[in-house]
């Protein structure tokens, strides 16, 4: 088990630095950068701008500016921000609270509501739940986050006054994000789940099972003891797309966190956060998957025996 998690941790750092090199690489090749879009745009002379990426370090040739990036994230020292001038690290410490709240809290719901979807449109013998489940399933997966964000602040703030809408000052105003996001969080768990229990129900051990007479919820947990397994990983996949990809709930619900931190940066050309917010994305990303895959080999010690036995 050790090897294996050594394994995946490696793999995991593996991926967060050809994160941090492909951003920093596309970066430089966008034209303009913080400077630019905010010095330049007052009465500014050309000496102090040119003083100010001096200082700043951004007229060292390219190679000399990722290595220096590089040796600095090695040390914990992410960069300052282009704009603030306040630590990048700094930055996403006063962020990622409120990101990380609405992520769990979606991740809890869509996996709850995406297990019970696919459990019933993989399952029920009864044609309504089932087509009611799979259209569910579909409706989450196809329908725009910002459509749905946008109809629930219409319903339950602005008609029926029951949640606020906006904001991130206390638990009712994560209420609706986590919801939002937590339905579209479901739909691929969901499908997941579908396929992997339908198939389960059709192997042998299960026909063993029912022609052996156990009851049918005995029959029902060996099938979802199998059958659950594919789900953590796509549970690990989701949550480290929804740390990564709050941008437009929390745009929408005007909470604070690492979404808007990027939005804002983008548009300011703030390298150093951009550079920050997706490598602890990517690294986050790698690190939950890693330990899923550690997760799933301890569940189903096969899949030890098998990569073993190539």
């Amino acid at each position: 088990m050790i090897p294996i998690l050594v394994q995946r941790l490696g793999a995991a750092l593996v991926v967060a630095w050809l994160a941090l090199t492909l951003v920093f690489v596309a970066l430089r090749w966008i034209p303009g950068d913080a400077v630019d879009a905010t010095l330049a745009r007052g009465i500014t002379s050309e000496a102090d701008i040119a003083a100010r990426r001096d200082a700043l370090g951004l007229n060292d040739p390219i190679p000399r500016q990722y290595f220096d990036y590089l040796g600095g994230v090695l040390h914990g020292d992410w960069g300052e921000s282009l704009v603030y001038g306040q630590p990048v690290t700094d930055i996403i410490a006063q962020n990622i609270g409120p990101t990380a709240a609405l992520a769990l809290g979606a991740l809890l719901l869509g996996s709850t509501l995406g297990i019970t979807l696919g459990i019933l449109a993989g399952l029920s013998h009864w044609p309504p739940l089932r087509y009611g489940a799979e259209a569910a399933a579909s409706l989450a997966l196809a329908t725009p986050v910002y459509w749905t964000a946008t109809l629930a602040i219409y319903l339950f703030s602005v008609q029926f006054d029951l949640l606020p809408g906006v904001g991130a000052s206390g638990a009712r105003n994560l209420v609706l994000p986590v919801l939002v996001l937590g339905f579209h969080t479901a739909g691929s768990i969901a499908h997941v789940t579908a396929s992997a229990v339908k198939e389960t129900a059709q192997g042998d051990f299960v026909r063993t099972a029912r022609a052996k007479g156990l009851p049918t919820p005995d029959v029902l947990d060996h099938i979802l003891r199998v059958g659950l397994l594919p789900v953590v990983a796509v549970i690990a996949l989701q949550f480290g797309f929804l740390l990564g990809g709050t941008v437009i709930t929390e745009t929408i619900f005007a909470r604070r966190g690492l979404g808007r931190v990027l939005l804002r940066a983008i548009s300011d050309r703030d390298y150093p956060v951009i550079q920050g917010v997706i490598v602890l994305s990517a690294l986050a990303y790698s690190l939950i998957n890693a330990l899923a895959d550690v997760l799933y080999t301890w569940i189903d010690p096969r899949i030890n025996s098998h990569t073993e036995g190539r």
